[in-house]
């Protein structure tokens, strides 16, 4: 009796502890073999296309493109098997559960680690998935393009008020350990949310993760300038200036290359 191959297996997450504990864990397992490491969507995205694991660990919250971009981008019918990896996201979590879509959550459990590898060997080497799409990727990627995400206002207590702030007047946020701090023109309010929480709710063509405790809305951004080593300094229309870090910038690439190509649109 030959024993089967490894499952080729793609650890992506943008959290070099969180790419530890994955890889502690796998490699304490029988029939798994590390094909690659990603630190963000953009290095995920080529090693899919290039080591074609079968089998993707892959985080949601990665900058742009994070996790579910990722599935977008290499698509559907391409796609290795997925088991997304999350922090507390509402979001993600109710929509993955719609779907059915496999997930762990962190901090990530030995136990519930091993019941998921469990499930995958049935699928990946019982012949429960041997080609085609994943139908629950395909239906959470769906659904995702139908249901337009992002809240227009947020309630936030102050003094014991209750103060609604709409989303579009925010210039920009910034963490502070488990709360958020709104800037709003030239006042500022504490929210009680983490920032990657937070930016689930968030209009996702509007606001940009600018790094680990930054997001920006767009329409404040009056210029950008280089800065060393692949930074920009983004300028805002008051004057502020923030810093969008390089493991950032796939996203404003992408933004920026299609509001450049409406406006060429628009103009022909």
């Amino acid at each position: 009796m030959t024993s089967a191959a490894p499952i080729r297996t793609l650890i992506a997450d943008d959290e070099a502890p969180a790419r530890l504990r994955l890889r502690h864990l796998l490699k304490a397992e029988a029939g798994y073999e590390i094909v690659g490491e990603a630190a963000n969507g953009r290095q995920a995205i080529e090693a899919i296309r290039t080591r074609r694991p079968e089998l993707v660990f892959l985080d949601v919250q990665m900058p742009p493109p994070n996790g579910l971009q990722v599935c977008t981008e290499i698509g559907p019918e391409a796609m290795p098997t997925v088991v997304f990896v999350t922090a507390y996201d509402r979001f993600a979590l109710q929509a993955f559960d719609v779907h059915a879509v496999d997930y762990l959550l962190k901090p990530i459990d030995r136990e519930r680690f091993q019941k998921t590898l469990q499930m995958l060997r049935t699928r990946l080497r019982g012949g429960a998935r041997t080609t085609g799409s994943d139908p629950q990727l395909v239906s959470l990627l769906a659904s995702l393009r139908r249901e337009p995400r992002g809240v227009e206002r947020l309630a936030i207590k102050v003094d014991g008020r209750v103060l609604f702030v709409r989303t579009a007047d925010i210039e920009w946020l910034e963490a502070e350990g488990n709360y958020v701090r709104l800037h709003v023109g030239a006042a500022s309010h504490l929210f009680r949310e983490t920032l990657s929480a937070l930016e689930a709710d968030l209009p996702a063509d509007q606001f940009l993760r600018l790094s680990r405790s930054v997001i920006v809305n767009l329409n404040a951004v009056k210029e950008l300038q280089p800065l060393f080593y692949g930074d920009y300094a983004v300028i805002l229309r008051d004057g502020r200036q923030l810093v969008l870090s390089r493991n950032y910038r796939a996203g404003l690439d992408r933004l920026l290359n299609r509001r450049v190509g409406r406006e060429s649109c628009g103009a022909a």
